[in-house]
């Protein structure tokens, strides 16, 4: 099984194959009072919370998370960041003379 399964739904004796669940419409996940529910997250934000190791394995396994900032594209707000503080540093440079040099 994958670490990252394995992390976030716990460990399984379960050899589930993923392949036929995602392949029949009429599957239905079975309830397990023993599985603490855990809420994941896809790419797009949505979310959905499961109920079975069974379950919690297929929606990881397809690409889910427990952590929305996985998906958070870091380097995009680092460059909005960036610009923002060269374009404030550039206004009071010409406004105050604030970099001249000696």
């Amino acid at each position: 099984m994958h670490k990252k399964t394995e992390l976030i739904c716990g460990v399984s004796e379960l050899k589930p194959n993923f392949e036929e669940i995602g392949n029949n419409p009429n599957f239905v996940f079975e309830n397990d009072p023993n599985f603490e529910t855990v809420r994941l997250f896809d790419l797009d934000g949505n979310v959905v919370n499961v109920n079975s190791w069974l379950e919690c394995a297929n929606y990881v396994n397809g690409g889910w998370t427990n952590d929305i900032s996985d998906f958070l594209n870091g380097e995009k707000y680092l460059f909005f960041g960036l610009t923002l503080i060269l374009l404030v540093a550039s206004y009071f440079q010409k406004k105050y003379n604030f970099l001249k040099r000696v």
